[in-house]
């Protein structure tokens, strides 16, 4: 892990932080869980690959990390289906 790409991921997640404090000011007209969803993913995605390095990792770690994100995903679908629409 070279200090150009930690400064890279410190600089990327300063960024998503800003867009998360910048979405709560801002009125999207329900888009607002979206796009902190989405700010969400982004963070994950830096840390998953910057620190984790995974990258780098053999197929089966990189497969089991793919199911437990696809599970998280299908739970999400079930949570977000379950609320009732206003």
């Amino acid at each position: 892990m070279t200090l150009s790409r930690l400064i890279l991921a410190y600089i990327g997640l300063l960024v998503m932080l800003a867009l998360t404090v910048a979405s709560s000011y801002v009125d999207l007209a329900g888009f607002n869980m979206l796009t902190n969803l989405a700010v969400a993913a982004a963070k994950i995605l830096i840390i998953a690959l910057a620190f984790m390095e995974l990258a780098r990792m053999d197929i089966l770690v990189r497969l089991s990390v793919v199911a437990g994100a696809l599970w998280l995903l299908i739970l999400f679908v079930l949570t977000l289906i379950d609320q009732p629409m206003t």
